[in-house]
């Protein structure tokens, strides 16, 4: 870099005058600054809008798939049952009542000084409800390390607690399962359940279908307190045994309404987001500055034919006529300000009048969104997509210019601060001439008249 010799000649701030040269060179460099910045706003605003649309997009295709439709839910008469409904879940209505609970077996020890009684060469064994047996080797005899190592062993199926009591320690076994089979466990080491009470028995949930029938063949047993598909695509959940005064349980299986409805609600939502996603952004102010005078700014969206070319498509998709018929007759309906409202109440009549042609109707719909919100937001050759990317690639020329010019206006100032140092120069050699010849004629001797 050149050296400055600022103003020891001259006496001028040669530096402020060369800031104010750079500053006038520099102008087109803040100009491409001012346009970065701007695109890179509107970049971001249109990436928050493609995702939005990307959502109404993805909303719109659940709309359309008739697995969307096929929801049912489930409900029971009594507190102590819950019902989950799934895959191939069907209208249907079941009584039962709630013989037993699903339980493992739970079983206590004698009072023991150690646990060298249960086992046999160091080990102790479990055999299983299936028949299987089970080894677990402690690494002592003490009651601490074998319960220690039942309940390090994943595979035991059993659950080791000591118990300290007044007369001594006893250790309760507890199956990690329930069910007759899963939840059943014999001791078959040491002196095996010598010694040892049943807290409880290992047993199946047991209910029985229509009860008031009597029927053979009515009972279903369930290893766990879940008893899934007694009836198509549905899991009833017992937690109570029923009394011998109390009436059947009865589980209603019907079509969730309210999830289909979701689905059109989800989609309304979705369109609004978008258009007010717009709105918003081409929204025009008005301020008045301080002497008066209006200003009036637009938006980022503020005339932007493509964005408002999208409001327009997504409108006509969602409140144009299907066959003749308008969206609001399912409750879609357009308002005054363009955006859309739903009426639940109205698409819940709708359904429950027919079913198949209110489906129908809510997929035309949200195959016309889904249609135009795809061909807008994908992520290959979506037509938002690409303007993103199109207006990301001009951050970058104008990233490339500004650093262009960062070399231009580092050499130029170069150029000024070596031209204004010559002058210095120049100047300081005409000021040391001018001393010397002032010195000379001073020196010459003066004549008399």
């Amino acid at each position: 870099m050149s050296m400055s010799i600022g103003g020891i000649a001259s006496g001028l701030d040669t530096a402020s005058i060369i800031d104010q040269f750079m500053q006038v060179e520099a102008i087109p460099r803040t100009q491409l600054q001012t346009k970065q910045k701007t695109t890179e706003t509107f970049v971001a605003a249109l990436q928050a809008l493609n995702t939005k649309v990307s959502s109404l997009t993805e909303n719109a295709a659940k709309a359309m798939k008739s697995a969307s439709f096929d929801v049912w839910k489930g409900t029971a008469s009594s507190d102590s049952v819950t019902v989950s409904t799934g895959t191939g879940a069907a209208a249907g209505t079941l009584e039962f009542r709630v013989d037993a609970l699903a339980q493992g077996k739970s079983t206590l020890s004698g009072v023991l000084a150690d646990a060298s009684s249960l086992l046999t060469g160091g080990d102790f064994t479990i055999t299983k409800g299936d028949g299987s047996t089970h080894t677990i080797t402690p690494v002592s005899s003490s009651l601490a390390d074998l319960a220690s190592a039942i309940n390090s062993d994943a595979e035991s199926g059993v659950k080791a607690t000591i118990v300290n009591t007044t007369d001594g320690s006893r250790l309760q076994l507890t199956a990690t399962k329930t069910g007759a089979t899963d939840g059943a466990f014999t001791i078959t080491s040491g002196t095996a359940e010598a010694g040892f009470s049943s807290i409880r028995g290992a047993q199946d949930a047991q209910i029985t279908l229509w009860p008031s029938l009597g029927l053979p063949g009515s009972t279903v047993t369930s290893a766990s307190n879940t008893f899934s598909d007694v009836m198509a695509g549905v899991n009833v959940t017992v937690t109570k045994v029923s009394a011998p005064t109390d009436d059947p349980i009865t589980v209603d299986v019907a079509k969730d309404t309210e999830a289909v409805s979701k689905l059109a609600n989800n989609l309304v939502a979705q369109l609004n987001q978008v258009i007010n996603e717009v709105a918003s952004r081409s929204k025009v102010t008005t301020s008045t500055g301080s002497s008066g005078q209006q200003t009036t700014t637009g938006g980022l969206f503020t005339g932007d034919s493509a964005t408002r070319q999208l409001v327009s498509r997504l409108t006509e998709a969602g409140s144009y006529a299907v066959d003749g018929r308008s969206p609001s007759e399912i409750g879609i309906e357009i308002t005054r300000d363009g955006t859309f409202t739903f009426n639940e109440e109205k698409f819940q009549e709708a359904f429950a009048a027919d079913p198949a042609g209110t489906q129908a109707f809510l997929t035309a719909v949200a195959t016309r969104v889904e249609n135009v919100g795809k061909a807008t937001s994908d992520k290959y050759d979506g037509s938002l997509t690409l303007r993103v990317q199109s207006q990301q690639s001009l951050v970058r020329d104008y990233g490339t210019q500004i650093e262009s010019w960062d070399r231009r206006l580092e050499q130029r100032r170069a150029n000024y601060v070596q031209i204004y140092t010559a002058l210095e120069s120049a100047l300081s050699n005409l000021q040391s001439q001018g001393t010397w010849l002032s010195s000379q004629l001073s020196s010459l001797p003066s004549t008399s008249s």
